[in-house]
C-alpha cells in the first residue's frame, strides 16, 4: 500500500515533530474534516489503473527502497539524551484485509474471495507487517538484542485470524534467526502468540458486557450536540439505507459501510458506481465521527482505552521498582483493531481526529533519565513512509515523568471494572459488534 521511490520519501527524513491539542475535537469539525486520507483515498478511486501499476513496479523495487522507505536512517540506541530505554510497548492495528462484513446490495456479498477469504490479510497487507518486522528490528536492534528470548519478549493479540497472522509478520520480519537459533533453511522462527476469548477480551477490545459504558454512551448521544449532528447526516443516513439496502440509523453503520468500501477497494475490486458520490468523502467525516463518539470522554476511556493502559502502567511501574516478572521483560507486541488504537489514544488525549487505517502504530517508550527518573515518551507512525512522530500528552512534556503521567491519568485508569461497569442489573447491554 505504501511504497514509493527513493526520491519520493526524501521529504519525510526531517519530517517535523508535531504536537497534539488535547481539546476534545468538536463535532462541527471532525464531521467536515478532509484530512490527508480523503484525499489518498480518493486519488486511488481517481487513479486506480496507474495505482495497479504503480504497485507492481513498487513490488519490484522494494527491496532496493526498503531501507529507505522505512526509514532505516534513524536507529534508536539504548542510550539516548542522558537517557535509556527500559521498556517499550507497540500498539498496533493489523495489516490490510479483505472485507469482513457486507450489506444486502454489495455486489461482492457472494464472493468467497478465494483463496484469502473474508476477514483475512491481504498480500498487500502481509508484506506491508513483514516490513514494519524490519522497520522496528533496526529502530530498536540495541535494545531487543540479536536473539529472541520469551522472558524479553511478548507478543499479543486478539482472538481473531488476521490480527494474529499480523504478529506472525511482523515477528518473521524483527526476530530471523541467528547462528545458534538456526533450525533449516527458513529464516524464520516460531514465536508464540497469545490470546483471549473474543468474549471475554479485557485488553485489545474489552468485549465483557458493561452496563456503565454503554448508559454513559446513551446519555452523550441524547445530548443536544450529538442530536444535532445526527439531525444534519440524516440524509446521508437516509441515502445510505436506499443504496445499500442495510439500515443506516447512525455513524456507527456508516463506519460499517465505509471500512467494507476500504476493504474491497484494499483487494483492487472495482467498486459500485454509486461509491463516486459518496466514497469516500461524503462518508469519511461520519466515520471518524463514530470512532470519537464511541470515546467521547473520560467516563467511557475510563471502561475502554483505560483498561489496556492500566496494564501498562503496571508494567512500567514494575519495571522501575525491579519487580516485574519475568525479571528480563523489556518489549511488548500487542495487535488488535482499530478501535484499540482510538480507544488508547482518546485516554491519552493525544488523537487527532483521523482515519485509523491498517497498521497504525502507536510506541510508548519507557525511559530512566541520568537522574534516575523514569518517563515515557509516546509516538505515532500513521503511514510507513514516514518516521513515529513524538506526541505531547496534555499537561506534560514530550517526555513525560511517570509519576506525573499518573497524575494526569488517574481519572482513566479504572479501579476495579466489574464494579464501576455493574451499575444497573436491569440495562440490556448490546450485543458487541465486530470485530
Amino acid at each position: 500500500m505504501y511504497c514509493c521511490k527513493k526520491k519520493q520519501s526524501r521529504q519525510y527524513k526531517k519530517h517535523r515533530q508535531r504536537t497534539i491539542s488535547s481539546n476534545r475535537p468538536q463535532a462541527s469539525k471532525v464531521l467536515g474534516s478532509r484530512k490527508n486520507i480523503s484525499s489518498s483515498i480518493a486519488e486511488r478511486r481517481l487513479g486506480s489503473r496507474n495505482i495497479l501499476i504503480a504497485m507492481a513496479i513498487a513490488t519490484a523495487i522494494v527491496v532496493i527502497t526498503l531501507g529507505t522507505v522505512m526509514g532505516f536512517n534513524t536507529v534508536l540506541t539504548e542510550t539516548n539524551e542522558d537517557k535509556e530505554l527500559k521498556m517499550l510497548h507497540v500498539i498496533m492495528r493489523h495489516g490490510a484485509r479483505t472485507p469482513a462484513d457486507t450489506y444486502p446490495n454489495d455486489p461482492f456479498i457472494n464472493n468467497t474471495f478465494y483463496p484469502v477469504g473474508w476477514g483475512q490479510l491481504t498480500n498487500e497487507g502481509k508484506l506491508q507487517l513483514y516490513e514494519i518486522g524490519h522497520y522496528f528490528r533496526h529502530r530498536y536492534n540495541n535494545f531487543l538484542g540479536e536473539y529472541y528470548w520469551p522472558d524479553e519478549y511478548y507478543a499479543e493479540s486478539t482472538d481473531v485470524d488476521r490480527t494474529k497472522a499480523s504478529v506472525q509478520l511482523i515477528n518473521a520480519g524483527l526476530w530471523p534467526p541467528k547462528t545458534i537459533q538456526t533450525w533449516g533453511p527458513l529464516e524464520w522462527q516460531p514465536i508464540p502468540v497469545h490470546s483471549e476469548p473474543l468474549n471475554q477480551d479485557m485488553l485489545l477490545l474489552v468485549r465483557k458486557p458493561c452496563a456503565a459504558y454503554h448508559i454513559e454512551r446513551d446519555s452523550v448521544i441524547a445530548s443536544e450536540e450529538i442530536q444535532s449532528k445526527f439531525k444534519e447526516s440524516q440524509n446521508l443516513f437516509d441515502d445510505l439505507t436506499t443504496i445499500t439496502g442495510k439500515i443506516v440509523k447512525d455513524f456507527d453503520d456508516v463506519q460499517d459501510i465505509f471500512s467494507t468500501l476500504r476493504a474491497e477497494e484494499s483487494f483492487n475490486v472495482t467498486l459500485p458506481e454509486w461509491t463516486r458520490n459518496y466514497y469516500p468523502d461524503k462518508m469519511l467525516g461520519p466515520t471518524i465521527f463514530s470512532y470519537i463518539l464511541n470515546a467521547w470522554n473520560d467516563k467511557m476511556n475510563r471502561l475502554k482505552g483505560g483498561v489496556l493502559l492500566k496494564k501498562i502502567f503496571g508494567d512500567w511501574e514494575s519495571r522501575a521498582d525491579g519487580t516485574i516478572s519475568p525479571t528480563t521483560r523489556k518489549a511488548f507486541l500487542y495487535v488488535g483493531h482499530d478501535s484499540t488504537i482510538v480507544n488508547l489514544m482518546r485516554t491519552l488525549k493525544v488523537w487527532d481526529a483521523q482515519l485509523p487505517d491498517y497498521s497504525i502504530t502507536i510506541l510508548l517508550e519507557l525511559y530512566e533519565d541520568s537522574s534516575g527518573t523514569y518517563g515515557v515518551e509516546v509516538y505515532l507512525r500513521n503511514s510507513t513512509l514516514i518516521q513515529p512522530f513524538k506526541l505531547t500528552i496534555p499537561g506534560c512534556d514530550e517526555f513525560c515523568p511517570l509519576e506525573e503521567l499518573k497524575q494526569l491519568t488517574k481519572n482513566v485508569i479504572p479501579d476495579n471494572w466489574d464494579e464501576e461497569c455493574n451499575v444497573d442489573e436491569s440495562y440490556n447491554v448490546p450485543e458487541p459488534g465486530g470485530p
